[in-house]
């Protein structure tokens, strides 16, 4: 029976979310008045005449230097070279005005002795760029407003510059200024963006620890706590700066034009895209840095997109990317037809994304049993799957479908299954097989399930060759079977990469052999698992064929012939890369290499791994490192660890059994991402390649599921949803450090 919330507990959550909420909104004004100290008001500049060599007095009618500007150039100020004569003034100033052709004052700036030293670069920004509407020449009018101690000169150059003439009252000076224009300047930029983030992340302290309060349903923290902590990685992630999101971005736009009934590619293979999108598209990581957040919220408010049209080749590929894009691509395609702008778009198509990742993610949380909820809880609010979700990447939805799977298989051991439970499994099996080659091993989940928890109304019915099937079991075995076959039609091209360089007979065998053994040992199982001494029986003989089937196939595989001849071993691509990778017939042939690299890697990588897993390293962390402060994993590593235990007088989610079977798929998942990552992994490299943290978050649940097996340490009360909070927390504060390190990012000279 549900204890009544009383008064006391309302006011006293509600006063905590309120305090939690401005101790937030303070922190992003303390971020924000960080960032304008340090990357605020900054200038970048653009060489434009780098020749001087004479100085030129400032006569009392002043210079006029002309600047050609293109349609759409804009102009935030110039940097000059002023001389003193050597002298240091201690009076006087100089004013710079832009003037049209006609003479008419465009934007002013201003300088003083106080800036202005001798034979140095002086910067003069306007309070407000000028954006040249078309191609047009405007012109610097540069006078002493206050007169000077002594002669105030300029460097200009022998000679003028074409197009870059210097006046004084209309005479040719034969001459050009030494001359820089300020092409952009961060100016506020960095406390606007911080004041702009401040609502969501203090809305997210607010709900989570509202929520925590009151006790509600952990899924309700899911949803509210992770669209609010999503809305903010949608801001703080700049754009295509998630993990592959320019891939991502390439196939879910294709997606998006099938859908609407368009030809998404030319005769070439390139991606056809609106005209406006079209700069935006290419085989890059996006840029960072606050000039990049600015970039991107002047396009929001000011490019006006255009109409769905696909005129423009880009040169971005078609046919790039696999898995589930819809989320994205519905995203795509209503942000087109409505004419947004490109990063408008973009973040309409994260925002799908997310949902779809949070819809999946309530579920699985409403799914597991009681026992489980809290780490689901938290690991779905973790800042890596939230970044993956508030991007264009499909393996949100994995994880999404990957978590709903595990909840229902957990929550079936304890109950017996009805109709729409027994079909969500099986279409969820279905799913999960294809969805990522590495995570097929997880649809052997199905198979903790007991047998008498899936049977209908008759035990027996009539399987394949008209065998007595239970029916229970013909439910996992469905499972598996369109797991299995959907996983080989997604994934039968890559494999045969894989295996290159084995023989095609030999992997056919092998494969069949596999089969018809996994097969035998389910039948065998079936016969004799209500007989104990049989089953004790078969547990021997099934451990003995094991080991002498692995023993037996690594000496085979060792001795296969066929590997590469010494001169091919040294053919490398340009960058010193060898043309060659770690194949599965390289990876058998060379065993004891193999061993060494994977030896070599688990120390240099495996802090990273961590970092990926946990979502502490943000982006796409083989472009840029953006690492937010250890503690702060460490917090995430304690607050999953608290959800894990063990309460006092509460029954195992697993049995000694299971738990041996379930650290069986976890194993096979990390063996399968290290052959693929092996694959990607030139044969001269000493450590692996490719391998990023995240590609584990789908098996997380399962290890801290065998965690909360152990009773060596146990806690007298529930703490999941402390730790939830505990999560959320972390997550708030890794998206106010990112946006702290993305905006601050200079790139290294």
């Amino acid at each position: 029976m549900k204890k009544q919330l009383s008064l006391r507990r309302v006011v006293g959550s509600i006063a905590a979310a309120v305090l939690a909420a401005a101790a937030v909104w303070l922190l992003c004004r303390w971020v924000g008045y960080d960032l304008q100290l340090r990357v605020g008001n900054q200038p970048v500049y653009e060489i434009v005449n780098d020749d001087y060599t004479r100085v030129i007095d400032l006569p009392e009618e002043g210079f006029d230097q002309a600047i050609p500007l293109q349609a759409g150039e804009s102009l935030y100020g110039v940097r000059l070279r002023f001389s003193t004569h050597g002298q240091l003034y201690r009076a006087g100033m100089v004013m710079v005005d832009l003037c049209d052709a006609a003479g008419h004052e465009l934007r002013q700036a201003a300088g003083n002795y106080a800036n202005v030293f001798d034979d140095n670069f002086t910067g003069f920004s306007f309070g407000a760029p000028y954006t040249a509407e078309q191609a047009e020449t405007v012109y610097l009018h540069i006078y002493n407003a206050v007169e000077w101690e002594g002669p105030l000169g300029l460097w200009a150059s022998e000679t003028a510059v074409k197009d870059l003439p210097l006046t004084a009252d209309g005479k040719s000076q034969n001459a050009t200024l030494a001359l820089q224009y300020m092409t952009d300047y961060s100016g506020s930029w960095p406390t606007r963006l911080a004041n702009e983030l401040a609502p969501l992340l203090a809305g997210g302290a607010f709900a989570a620890v509202l929520l925590a309060g009151l006790q509600l349903p952990l899924a309700v923290t899911v949803a509210v706590a992770g669209l609010l902590c999503g809305m903010a990685f949608v801001r703080v992630t700049p754009a295509l700066v998630a993990p592959d999101e320019y891939t991502h971005l390439a196939a879910a736009y294709e997606l998006a034009s099938r859908l609407g009934g368009e030809q998404p590619a030319d005769a070439d293979g390139n991606l056809l895209v609106r005209e406006c999108d079209a700069p935006y598209f290419g085989t890059r990581t996006g840029e960072i840095g606050i000039l990049a957040y600015k970039a991107e919220a002047l396009a929001i408010e000011q490019e006006p997109g255009g109409p769905d049209e696909l005129t423009a080749a880009s040169t971005a590929k078609a046919g790039q990317g696999s898995g589930n894009y819809l989320p994205q691509a519905l995203g795509l395609r209503l942000a087109r037809s409505s004419g947004a702008g490109f990063y408008v778009m973009l973040r309409q198509a994260r925002i799908f994304n997310l949902v779809f990742y949070l819809t999946l993610a309530v579920l699985a949380v409403a799914l597991a049993p009681a026992g489980v909820r809290g780490l689901l809880a938290c690991v779905a609010l973790l800042p890596m799957p939230l970044q993956l979700a508030a991007s264009l990447s499909p393996d949100a939805s994995v994880l999404g479908m990957v978590f709903c799977y595990m909840a229902l298989c957990l929550r079936l051991r304890r109950k017996r299954a009805v109709w729409w439970e027994k079909i969500l499994l099986i279409a969820l099996g279905g799913a999960v097989g294809p969805a990522k080659a590495i995570y097929l091993p997880v649809v052997l989940l199905c198979f903790l399930i007991p047998v008498e928890n899936l049977m209908g109304p008759t035990e027996f019915v009539k399987g394949p060759f008209g065998a007595r099937v239970r029916s229970g079991r013909l439910i996992q075995e469905a499972a598996l079977i369109l797991a299995g076959c959907l996983w080989i039609s997604a994934n039968l091209g890559e494999l045969v990469y894989a295996a290159r360089d084995i023989s095609l007979a030999v992997l056919v065998v092998g494969v069949a052999a596999l089969a018809a053994a996994v097969g035998l040992v389910l039948w065998l199982y079936d016969k004799v698992h209500t007989d104990p001494k049989k089953l004790c029986l078969f547990r021997c003989g099934l451990g003995c064929a094991v080991v002498l089937a692995v023993v037996g196939g690594v000496l085979a595989l060792s001795r296969m012939g066929g590997g590469l001849e010494p001169d091919q071993l040294l053919m490398t691509n340009p960058n010193g890369d060898s043309i060659w990778t770690f194949s599965l017939g390289y990876i058998c042939r060379n065993l004891p290499a193999t061993t060494k690299l994977l030896l070599r890697t688990i120390p240099e990588q495996g802090a990273l791994w961590l970092q990926g897993i946990l979502g502490t390293t943000l982006g796409e962390p083989i472009v840029y490192r953006i690492d937010v402060s250890w503690l702060l994993g460490v917090g995430l590593v304690l607050a999953l660890l608290a959800a894990a235990l063990p309460v006092q007088g509460t029954d195992a989610p697993l049995g000694r059994r299971t738990k041996i079977g379930v650290v069986g798929i976890i194993l096979c998942v990390v063996a399968s991402s290290l052959v693929v990552a092996l694959n990607w992994t030139p044969i001269n490299y000493q450590t692996l390649f490719g391998l990023q943290g995240r590609y584990w978050l789908p098996i997380l649940p399962l290890v801290l599921v065998l965690c909360k097996c152990g009773r060596n340490i146990t806690l007298r009360h529930d703490t999941s949803r402390g730790a939830a909070l505990a999560v959320t927390a972390c997550t708030l504060l890794t998206l106010l450090q990112g946006f702290g390190l993305y905006a601050s990012w200079q790139p290294v000279s």
